[in-house]
């Protein structure tokens, strides 16, 4: 698993991004030719949530997003993600429910949730 790393004129930033995809089997990082994970290692389906690994080193949060795609948007899906430094939970939701699904309920052959994300790494020697 490669991460991507933005450097800039303050921080550097890794890049969390990745599609994730349920056919049956249960959720799992989509990593073929058409698609790479940068920064997450794995994804953990729980019964009430999914877990996504990603020590890429981070030292502070700026940004992660959850989106499902066009298969999951028509029906209904939503999705809140609580963002940590080395691991992160993606809740899911059907419709106006205010109580998270099961994630293996969500099943679709062409199905996608596109995550995105930027940490916050310590300063590299020589100051960036």
């Amino acid at each position: 698993m490669a991460t991507h790393v933005l450097t800039t004129e303050g921080p550097r930033l890794a890049v969390i991004s990745c599609a994730i995809r349920n056919t049956g089997s249960g959720w799992v990082l989509i990593d073929d030719d058409a698609h790479a994970p940068s920064g997450v290692s794995g994804v953990v389906q729980h019964a009430d949530r999914l877990e996504l690994t990603h020590a890429v080193g981070a030292v502070r949060v700026s940004s992660m997003q959850v989106t499902p795609d066009e298969y999951y948007s028509k029906n209904l899906v939503r999705c809140g993600v609580s963002v940590g430094l080395d691991r992160s939970v993606v809740y899911l939701y059907k419709g106006t429910s205010t109580v998270a699904v099961d994630p293996a309920t969500l099943v679709a052959s062409g199905g996608n949730l596109w995550i995105t994300g930027l940490l916050e790494l310590p300063l590299a020697a020589g100051g960036n």
